[in-house]
């Protein structure tokens, strides 16, 4: 999960020098620099709160105004976007025995809480572990014998 917070982190960032501009985001501002390293150029902006999730586009956005920066280098306002992620929760029910075409299947329901376009069950198959037979006698036990 943490490779891929730091990726996404790190290709949003390239992606942003790559237009000329570096961003920096916390819990309550977007700082925006127009070079890197440019301190004279900075523009920060306030976050605005995420719309809804767009179905057709399955993008959310949210809008920056400018909080403080020269009027002239910095736009009022700009807007973010990013794909939305569906919030399906699920609590995990029991495995079932396996079947005779060698697969297992479980079932698992909903959350509370949970996105209300989301399945309300959701079924999880996959092939059983066979097991191996124990040879009656081990390497390890025929070299204890011979001592």
């Amino acid at each position: 999960m943490k490779w891929l917070l730091l990726s996404t982190l790190a290709v949003l960032l390239a992606l942003a020098i790559a237009e000329g501009e570096v961003w920096e985001e916390d819990d309550h501002e977007v700082l925006i620099r127009s070079e890197r390293g440019a301190k004279n150029q900075e523009c920060r902006y306030a976050k605005g709160a995420w719309t809804e999730c767009d179905s057709k586009t399955n993008q959310r956005s949210r809008m920056l105004t400018l909080k403080k920066g020269n009027a002239t280098n910095c736009e009022p306002t700009k807007t973010m976007q990013k794909k939305c992620k569906k919030a399906c929760r699920y609590e995990k029910g029991a495995w079932a025995e396996c079947n005779p075409q060698g697969q297992m299947t479980r079932t698992d329901k909903i959350k509370a809480g949970s996105d209300s376009s989301c399945e309300q069950k959701r079924e999880i198959t996959k092939k059983c572990k066979t097991k191996m037979a124990k040879p009656t006698k081990g390497k390890k036990a025929a070299r204890r014998n011979r001592n």
